[in-house]
C-alpha cells in the first residue's frame, strides 16, 4: 500500500512537470512570436528582376508621331525579352531622366504578372523600374533603338502617318515646301501602303544621286519640343527612303514600290 502510494507521487510529479513545461512554452511561443507550421506569402514586385521570369505573351512599341505596333510572335518575343535581359544585366543605375531627342516607349504583357512599361533613347533604357546607361552599352542601347525603329517604320504605319489629315504633307523642291494636293497626297499614301520592305539593300548604288522627289511629314507630336519631321526620299520612282532627323541613331528604312520592275 505504501509503494502504491509512492508510486503515486511520483505519477503525479511527472504529469506537474510535463503541465508546467508546456505552459512555459506556450507562453514564451505567444512573447516571442515563434511561428509553428506557419506559412507566409511573399507578394512578387513587378518590377524587380524576377519579372524576367514570366512569360511574356505580347509587346507593342510607340513611335511618337506615328503610331503604335504589336508584337505577338512568341519566338520574337523571347528574343526580345533576352535583348532587355542583357541589356539591364550590363550596364549601371543612372539617377537622371532620358535625354533622348526621339524617345520610344511601349509595354511587355506577361501571362502570370501585371504589364510592364518600357522607353528607350540612345541616353538611356528603362524597363518598370530599372533604368541602365553607361558608356560601356552605350552601343547596344543604340544597336536596341535602331532595332525597335527599325520594327516600327513600316509600309502600314508610314502610309497611315501620310493619310491622317492632322499631319502636314509637303514635297520639298528646290528648298521650297509646297503642300501637296488631295488628289497627290491620296496617290502617295497608296504607294506607301503598298510598298514592299526591303532587308538586303548593300548593292543598291543609287543614293548617292539625288532623289526623284523628297517629301516632308511635319507630324503632330506633342512629346517633342521642337518639330518633328519624317522624310520620305523616292528614287528612279521605284524606291521609298524614309528617315527622322530627331532619330540620332541615323536609321533609313528601304522600301520598294509594288508596281516597279
Amino acid at each position: 500500500m505504501q509503494e502504491e502510494k509512492k508510486g503515486l507521487s511520483w505519477l503525479r510529479l511527472i504529469l506537474l512537470q510535463i503541465l508546467i513545461g508546456c505552459t512555459l512554452i506556450g507562453i514564451f511561443a505567444y512573447i516571442f512570436r515563434i511561428g509553428v507550421d506557419e506559412v507566409r506569402t511573399v507578394p512578387k514586385d513587378p518590377n524587380s528582376r524576377d519579372m524576367f521570369d514570366g512569360v511574356p505573351m505580347s509587346m507593342n512599341v510607340t513611335y511618337p508621331g506615328i503610331g503604335t505596333i504589336s508584337i505577338d510572335d512568341p519566338k520574337e518575343l523571347i528574343a526580345w525579352k533576352a535583348s532587355f535581359t542583357r541589356l539591364l544585366n550590363g550596364g549601371g543605375q543612372p539617377n537622371r531622366a532620358n535625354a533622348s531627342r526621339l524617345l520610344l516607349t511601349g509595354s511587355m504583357a506577361y501571362l502570370d504578372q501585371e504589364d510592364v512599361p518600357f522607353q528607350i533613347g540612345t541616353s538611356g533604357f528603362r524597363f518598370g523600374s530599372d533604368m541602365v546607361n553607361s558608356l560601356d552599352i552605350s552601343a547596344e542601347i543604340r544597336k536596341l533603338q535602331n532595332m525597335l525603329i527599325d520594327k516600327t517604320l513600316t509600309a502600314e504605319t508610314v502610309g497611315n502617318v501620310i493619310a491622317n489629315p492632322i499631319h502636314q504633307v509637303s514635297r520639298l523642291q528646290d528648298g521650297v515646301l509646297t503642300a501637296l494636293s488631295g488628289k497627290d497626297r491620296t496617290a502617295l499614301t497608296a504607294q506607301m501602303r503598298t510598298a514592299v520592305r526591303l532587308i538586303d539593300f548593300s548593292h543598291f548604288d543609287f543614293m548617292a544621286e539625288r532623289p526623284s522627289a523628297h517629301y516632308v511629314v511635319q507630324l503632330k507630336d506633342e512629346a517633342a519640343s521642337g518639330k518633328h519631321w519624317l522624310h520620305i526620299d523616292l528614287y528612279d520612282n521605284a524606291y521609298f527612303i524614309v528617315f527622322d532627323l530627331l532619330d540620332e541613331t541615323n536609321h533609313k528604312a528601304y522600301f520598294k514600290l509594288s508596281d516597279a520592275s
